[in-house]
């Protein structure tokens, strides 16, 4: 099976440009991209998406499969149909993979984000008065959303294996982390949205338990904090499940 190579791919893709006269800038402006985003595929750090292929063949005068394996092709020896298959299953393969990273990227940057959110929660807690000891349990149930939202934003991959798709499974472990609901199939239909939701529940509970707390503290003392916190947990929990179901049963 033939492999799409990124070196050769943006190695090819500067020599036709530059045959044609182009810059960077006026390429990246007919495919309505940036020139930074071409730059990249030309050194390269990643591959164009599957639906950029034909215009970039277009615009730069070569077939989509002359792009693809980085060279011209002489018309007395086509490429067979095998090829010409492998071709264009490995560009898929390349741009959804690219496309993960770059998710990827967005997610690891909301994680740190959230991260001085809540350092500067706390710190106006402190400020404000509020004892470590009354802060104790916002700040644990804070830190263990922090927790998983590492794995979630971190170090959970985002693609699940082929045999997901092939069987039934309700449990994915990926390292020290285990997800199991009962009636509930995981596959690569669900799993990206899924992952999602998580990742949504566990930045935003780490940003809003400090708040509530601050809060809850301001308007009603000690008693309305101690009574938000389990109403407030327990709302929250069953809403993640609820939402996580719907959403694996309809996808």
């Amino acid at each position: 099976m033939y492999q799409v190579n990124n070196e050769k791919f943006g190695q090819f893709l500067s020599e036709v440009r530059k045959e044609k006269s182009m810059t960077q800038k006026e390429l990246a402006d007919k495919l309505f991209v940036s020139d930074k985003t071409v730059s990249k595929w030309e050194r390269g750090n990643s591959m164009p998406n599957v639906s950029l292929l034909i215009p970039i063949a277009d615009v730069l005068g070569i077939t989509v499969t002359e792009l693809l394996k980085g060279e011209k092709l002489c018309d007395e020896k086509p490429l067979n149909t095998v090829e010409v298959e492998s071709l264009v299953v490995n560009s898929l393969d390349l741009s959804v993979r690219d496309s993960i990273r770059q998710r990827k990227k967005i997610w690891i940057i909301a994680f740190l984000i959230t991260i001085g959110i809540v350092i500067v929660e706390t710190m106006i807690l402190i400020v404000s008065g509020i004892s470590i000891e009354l802060m104790k349990d916002s700040l644990c149930i804070t830190g263990i959303m922090l927790l998983c939202a590492s794995w979630f934003c971190v170090f959970a991959k985002d693609a699940l294996p082929s045999y997901y798709d092939e069987n039934k499974i309700d449990l994915v472990s990926q390292g020290i982390f285990r997800i199991h609901m009962i009636g509930l199939s995981f596959n690569n239909g669900n799993w990206t949205y899924v992952l999602s939701v998580f990742r949504v529940f566990t930045l935003s509970c780490s940003i809003l338990f400090p708040f509530m707390c601050y809060i809850s503290v301001f308007i009603g003392g000690v008693a309305l904090w101690d009574t938000v916190k389990y109403v407030s947990g327990v709302v929250l929990v069953a809403g993640l499940f609820v939402i996580i179901y719907i959403i694996g049963k309809e996808i």
